[in-house]
């Protein structure tokens, strides 16, 4: 598709001064055509989705122990100012959080901020599930959401608002003293003729308060939110990698497999049989 193809371009080329009139001579389209052309497929004007591009790649650059003024020299932005703001802007978070944020996450450490907390529980009834807010939004992307940019998570997180006023969807989070240790979201099928099944996705818990009981609290209480909605069967998707126990242990039953129907993108690029798990509410 040409759409792929420009896209490709702008991504080989973030470093370059791209315009609208470049594009559009390179591709054939009149400005005001590629203009809308390309609105549509990513959402937004074409040369903030190409700065947009540039600050995410920028910040990737950061993680991997660039210095800031290199990086933002390079992509474009004449001061250190211009590019701190416009990446906070962005990004959702300076440049020096994201860097100290993915040394964690390249470590597989929890902060200590977070540790603190967990060694100062007593009783698992201290956990609070309740709905996602608004206001969760740096928690989640501090301790469950740690792949995406704190707007990537923004974004998320008020989709999720919206589908819960919508009445389609319950998203949860599990927190202990403000902090967020464990999310689920649980939607209601759109077709008319499931509309009494809803699917339970995105059983998130930090892993130092996994094999606590949290994930089961966030599920348990999915199921009661589901029946609210008028839902009177889940479903669960997983891979056959020893995480269909959390299912069983839920009551859930097994209702179908996809053998190698789950194929991991990265590393070694694992093939496992997708599993299907029902629960009657």
């Amino acid at each position: 598709m040409l759409s792929n193809e420009i896209l490709e371009y702008i991504e080989e080329n973030l470093k370059e001064n791209i315009t609208l009139v470049e594009l559009s001579g390179r591709y054939h389209y009149s400005p005001r055509q590629l203009y809308y052309y390309l609105h549509e497929i990513t959402g937004m004007p074409i040369m903030a989705y190409i700065r947009q591009r540039r600050l995410v790649n920028a910040a990737q650059e950061i993680a991997a122990g660039r210095k800031m003024y290199d990086v933002a020299m390079e992509y474009g932005f004449e001061t250190q100012a211009g590019f701190y703001k416009a990446f906070l802007q962005c990004i959702g978070c300076t440049p020096s959080e994201f860097l100290n944020h993915h040394k964690l996450r390249q470590l597989n450490q929890v902060g200590t901020k977070l540790l603190s907390v967990k060694e100062g529980l007593e009783e698992m009834n201290e956990i609070n599930i309740r709905r996602m807010t608004l206001s969760d939004v740096k928690s989640l992307w501090e301790n469950i959401f740690s792949g995406n940019t704190p707007e990537e998570v923004r974004e998320r997180v008020q989709k999720n608002i919206a589908e819960m006023d919508a009445g389609t969807s319950i998203a949860l989070v599990a927190s202990l003293d403000d902090n967020i240790i464990g999310t689920a979201l649980v939607k209601k099928s759109p077709h008319i003729l499931s509309s009494n099944r809803c699917e339970l996705f995105d059983v998130v818990v930090n892993p130092a308060f996994q094999r606590m009981g949290v994930g089961t609290k966030l599920c348990l209480e999915c199921f009661v939110q589901a029946k609210q909605m008028g839902c009177d069967y889940v479903l669960s998707y997983c891979r056959n990698n020893g995480t269909e126990h959390f299912d069983q242990a839920l009551g859930m039953q097994e209702c179908g497999r996809i053998p190698g129907g789950i194929l991991e993108p990265w590393g070694d690029k694992k093939v496992f049989d997708e599993l299907i798990y029902y629960k009657q509410l």
